[in-house]
């Protein structure tokens, strides 16, 4: 995995005020915390810093950062976590956390479904109930997506965390009995005549498991 390089400047001032005005000024507050290290406050970039957690690690990026004013604190990071506009979306604040090269890392990756399932082709309704895996491996190892072939998944059928096999050095810490995907049967409408010669409509669903409404849908 290549590592995308973050430009950053130490900011001195804290608090809500001088945050805000950082904002304005088309910066995102940080801070970075360490293991050896003192934590410490930065300025980024915004636009910056939004095409980074857009890109393929998202919001769980493996990233070098570069301290542009203080580079004796320069050094590879991860994304701990951010702090999102609670209309807007657009991050507010970022917590970073300095990690070692050569010393395994618990993050999560997204999951990417490939293949032509068999139960889709044949009708069924897909049910993804898990997006992404929590894995542990060297920071340079964590791919950007996780592929899951689900072409031989039939209607009725289900993919569990247990069926994956990871590439030597990645352990998978997502619980093995979390269901990935179900292929439901699809819902059928019979018609129904009463005594009256009235029609009427039965519905019989299809029984599985995380709602399976189809409103999270899975391409294949």
């Amino acid at each position: 995995m290549e590592i995308q390089t973050l430009k950053v400047a130490t900011r001195n001032e804290t608090g809500k005020g001088p945050a805000g005005r950082r904002r304005m000024a088309g910066e995102i507050p940080g801070v970075v915390y360490g293991e050896s290290t003192e934590n410490f406050s930065v300025a980024i970039n915004a636009k910056a810093f939004e095409v980074l957690v857009h890109s393929a690690q998202g919001e769980h990026a493996v990233v070098q950062l570069d301290v542009e004013d203080k580079p004796e604190l320069s050094g590879p990071i991860m994304i701990k976590a951010l702090q999102h506009h609670p209309i807007k979306d657009h991050v507010m604040h970022a917590d970073f956390l300095r990690i070692q090269l050569d010393k395994a890392i618990q993050t999560h990756v997204p999951i990417k479904l490939v293949g032509h399932c068999v139960g889709i082709v044949e009708g069924g309704v897909p049910d993804q109930h898990v997006r992404e895996l929590r894995i542990e491996c060297l920071p340079l190892e964590v791919p950007e997506n996780f592929e899951i072939d689900i072409t031989d998944i039939a209607i009725g059928g289900r993919l569990h965390v247990s069926d994956l096999t990871t590439p030597d050095g990645m352990t998978i810490l997502t619980e093995a009995d979390r269901t990935i995907i179900s292929i439901h049967a699809p819902r059928v409408v019979e018609e129904t005549t009463t005594e009256e010669g009235e029609e009427g409509v039965a519905v019989d669903a299809a029984d599985g498991e995380g709602g399976g409404e189809g409103e999270e849908t899975a391409e294949a």
